[in-house]
Order: structure tokens, then C-alpha cells, then sequence
């Protein structure tokens, strides 16, 4: 279920610097620190006229994203602590009902009218700890693996609520596990529990 988007003003949390500047000359927490901001312009369009019965003639809806990641490095000492963060914005240029159909672009969260939301955000961290060559994660996550990934083919990228452990212990071999217990759609600013989907159904588990 799409939640209904909460209006956010994009603001990750700088404040995160501010206690932890005491270690910039002791270890890489900020010397190891990287920022992106990445701006998207997406325009959606979908064309129906050669589909036979078709519901609707097109599908069309324009919209600008933000997307800004921040990733820290790491305490100095045999367990390291960092934090990664992401703070994403999208906002509507162009859309509406009729045009985006009943299942939408996948661009922008929509009203129970049906209507595209004017903008949407998310905000999201995990804390990142190392030991040796094993790495912990715990929080908002966006994990790019064979059984699971977060597929940014839209305006803005979805992610993960969970936990994921990555291990280089021995050469030549990565263990990788991890639990996901929640999914932020492409196009929603909330969480939904997640359910495993055949084409357009939901499966239950039992």
C-alpha cells in the first residue's frame, strides 16, 4: 500500500559532525568522508495507441529528485564506527491522474484521487562498524546483491530497513548475510513491511 507522502523538508543531519569532529585528527571518520548530491530530471512517458484494448493512450509525468549520500569513514582503534546517511527529495514538474493511469509512473506517491503529490522526501542512516575485514550495517540499507537489490530505475532510488554483514576475512572468499524486515518504495516516503510478489500478486507466507 502506497502511505500518503509527509512532507519533509530535506535536511540530513549535519549535527552528526559535531560531536564526533574531536576524532578528524586522530583516525579517518571525517578525512575519510565523502558527500554526493546528485540532481535527476526524469520525464516518464509510455505509449498505448498500438496495444490492442488498451485502457488509456499514453502514460506521461515529469519530475525533478535530489538525492544526496553522505558516507563517513572510521573510528581509529581495533573496532571502527561510521555512519552512512541519505536524504532524498522529489518533486512534481508535470502530472496528473488521467495521465499517470491507474497504476501510476512509479515517479511520484499518489492521493487516494489518484493525483501525483506535489513533492516527497525520505531521510534515512546506518551505523557501519568494522572489525579486522568485517563490516556491520544496521539501519537504512541499499544492497546491490544477486538475491536482492534496490533497482534505481526511477526518479529515486528505493532502500531497505535492516541488517547486513559483508566478511573478507580470507582471501579470495566473501560471506555475505544479512535481514531485511522493511522496503521504502521508488515512489513513496514511508516503509511497508516486505512480502515476496509474483508479477502483480502478493504471496502470503505461512
Amino acid at each position: 500500500m502506497i502511505q500518503q507522502p509527509k512532507t519533509q523538508r530535506l535536511a540530513l543531519a549535519i549535527a552528526l559532525a559535531t560531536p564526533l569532529t574531536s576524532h578528524a585528527a586522530d583516525g579517518g571518520f571525517i578525512a575519510d568522508s565523502t558527500a554526493t548530491l546528485t540532481a535527476r530530471n526524469y520525464y516518464f512517458s509510455r505509449d498505448f495507441r498500438d496495444v490492442p484494448a488498451a485502457a488509456q493512450s499514453k502514460q506521461e509525468e515529469w519530475a525533478q529528485g535530489f538525492i544526496l549520500n553522505f558516507k563517513s569513514g572510521y573510528t581509529p582503534g581495533p573496532v571502527g564506527f561510521g555512519v552512512d546517511a541519505i536524504g532524498l527529495l522529489g518533486i512534481k514538474l508535470d502530472g496528473s491522474a488521467d495521465r499517470a493511469g491507474a497504476l501510476g509512473t512509479g515517479l511520484m506517491p499518489r492521493h487516494t484521487d489518484g493525483e501525483p503529490a506535489d513533492e516527497y522526501s525520505r531521510a534515512g542512516a546506518a551505523l557501519k562498524i568494522r572489525v579486522s575485514k568485517t563490516e556491520l550495517k544496521v539501519g537504512e540499507l541499499q544492497p546491490n546483491l544477486p538475491v536482492l537489490t534496490f533497482s534505481d530505475i526511477r526518479l529515486l532510488p528505493p532502500s531497505y530497513t535492516g541488517a547486513s554483514v559483508v566478511s573478507q576475512e580470507f582471501a579470495g572468499l566473501t560471506l555475505q548475510g544479512g535481514q531485511m524486515r522493511a522496503m521504502s518504495h521508488r515512489d513513496e516516503a514511508g516503509d511497508d513491511a516486505m512480502s515476496p510478489w509474483i508479477g502483480r500478486r502478493a504471496v502470503l507466507a505461512v
